[in-house]
């Protein structure tokens, strides 16, 4: 059992059975693997994106939402060039977004 507070409030719950070697192996969880592996793809090509940003402009916000346009390129079925090619292009307006405040 593990117990904690949140807002104040105490709960207590069981430990899960679940293991990481279980959600790495087993069938039952060969979705979920699939789409870590995408988003690791997407996080590796987005940071190569994030690099060329000027430093004033670097934000946790910014890395989050450039991740974002590069999954939902690969969603679209975009190559990994054409992708690239789009958040580049995006990359001005989200930096906008951003210092507006949204």
């Amino acid at each position: 059992m593990t117990g904690y507070v949140m807002n104040g409030v105490g709960y207590i719950r069981s430990k899960s059975s679940l293991t990481a070697k279980r959600v790495k192996n087993s069938p039952e969880f060969k979705k979920t693997m699939e789409f870590a592996r995408k988003l690791g793809e997407a996080s590796t090509l987005a940071s190569d994106l994030y690099q060329a940003v000027p430093e004033a402009n670097k934000s946790i916000r910014l890395f989050r939402l450039i991740t974002g346009q590069v999954i939902a390129g690969f969603k679209k079925g975009n190559t990994e060039e054409e992708v690239r090619k789009d958040v580049v292009r995006k990359i001005p307006s989200l930096v906008k977004q951003l210092k507006r405040g949204l």
